[in-house]
């Protein structure tokens, strides 16, 4: 790599003075690869008669590697379980000559909220397109997946960095993001993005001119926080479902038991888990609709509640068949299908071919709660 202090390069290609060497400088005057031709003239008399003689020179103008990012806020307002947050910055080519780089968005140092780096989505437009704001139906804006982004001199897009903001973020909680910029022209082993400042890449500027760094590691960067200001306690909550089959067991010509297979006549049981995060979930009652081609078997409801804490999933336990009855699980009480006692768990109807049951578990805190129930594949 060769090093060239800034005052002698600036000396030897005739560009600029080395004040408008600053990250923050417009495009830096003529543009890359302009060819300026100087002619001298001599005057002279000979024999009594004018005469002249000319010599000229001429040169290409290098290019000036150099790019600016700003955030249009140092922070963003937001409300805990917002969509498609968004923070908007501004990269802008200040070099002379047109440039391909990459985008790199990252999480700062402070991340209460908090996000993980598979939480960021980049979307890029032309500025002269944009409004400053994300919107997700634009189709002029471009989700950015890696690639060069070329700009041209005195050119900017506008970039933004689009995360969901997590329900159970705080009030005043807050995340730093940050967007580098990074040039990718490179020629003969030198690389702009790996280069100091005033560093001379041979021929890599346009119209095969030098390229000169004229920003340390021809890169920018700039950061903004996304900041709760204001909490929705209905947006904190999180409820989620799972629902499983733990096994199956049969019998073959009234003798064979056989498990895991869903042939009819199997006897099959459900687990399903409802897991409550971050606040009270009020009224909460967990459905099953009886698929179709399946009955349901009788008292075969079971429940655990583990508030503040977690429900792994059981281990299957065969029922006893021929007679169709559930198998007992240790943490699990059994419920009646009986709509009008206190363990509020039905069938729906409550007489007849059963089509659904419901288990209304009421006002629950934070933690996991499950249920079981069997139903036979009908013959």
């Amino acid at each position: 790599m060769k090093n060239v202090p800034f005052t002698k390069l600036l000396a030897s290609t005739a560009i600029l003075g080395a004040t408008l060497f600053s990250t923050n400088a417009l495009a830096i005057g003529t543009e890359a690869g302009t060819a300026i031709q100087n002619t001298a003239t001599v005057s002279f008399t000979r024999n009594g008669s004018s005469d002249s003689e000319q010599a000229s020179v001429s040169f290409k103008v290098d290019e000036i590697i150099n790019v600016n990012v700003t955030a249009a806020n140092a922070s963003t307002n937001i409300t805990n379980g917002d969509q498609n947050a968004a923070i908007t910055y501004t990269v802008t080519n200040t070099g002379n000559g047109p440039e391909a780089f990459r985008l790199f968005e990252s999480i700062g140092a402070t991340n209460d909220l908090p996000l993980t780096a598979g939480d960021l989505t980049v979307y890029y437009i032309d500025t002269a397109s944009s409004d400053g704001t994300f919107d997700p139906n634009n189709i002029n804006e471009t989700l950015y997946t890696g690639t060069d982004i070329n700009i041209l001199r005195d050119e900017s897009i506008t970039v933004y960095i689009v995360t969901d903001v997590p329900n159970a973020a705080t009030l005043n909680s807050l995340t730093d993001l940050d967007l580098t910029v990074v040039s990718q022209t490179e020629a003969n082993g030198i690389k702009a993005g790996e280069s100091a400042f005033g560093t001379v890449i041979p021929g890599a500027g346009a119209d095969s001119t030098n390229a000169i760094i004229a920003v340390d590691q021809g890169r920018d960067d700039a950061t903004s926080e996304l900041k709760v200001t204001t909490f929705d306690p209905s947006q904190s909550l999180e409820v989620l479902i799972n629902k499983t089959i733990l096994g199956s067991s049969a019998l073959i010509n009234g003798t064979a038991t056989v498990t895991d297979q869903k042939i009819p006549g199997a006897m099959v049981t459900y687990f399903i888990k409802v897991t409550v995060q971050n606040d009270t979930a009020t009224a909460l009652a967990i459905s099953d609709i009886i698929p179709a081609n399946m009955t349901y078997i009788a008292e075969s409801l079971r429940v655990q509640s583990a508030a503040g804490s977690t429900i792994n999933t059981p281990t299957y336990k065969a029922p006893v068949l021929p007679a169709q009855t559930p198998a007992t699980y240790s943490n699990f009480t059994a419920l009646t299908d009986t709509n009008s006692d206190a363990d509020n768990a039905e069938t729906v109807p409550n007489t007849g071919t059963v089509t659904s049951i419901n288990v209304a578990l009421g006002d629950l805190a934070p933690g996991e709660y499950a249920i079981l129930l069997d139903a036979t594949v009908n013959n």
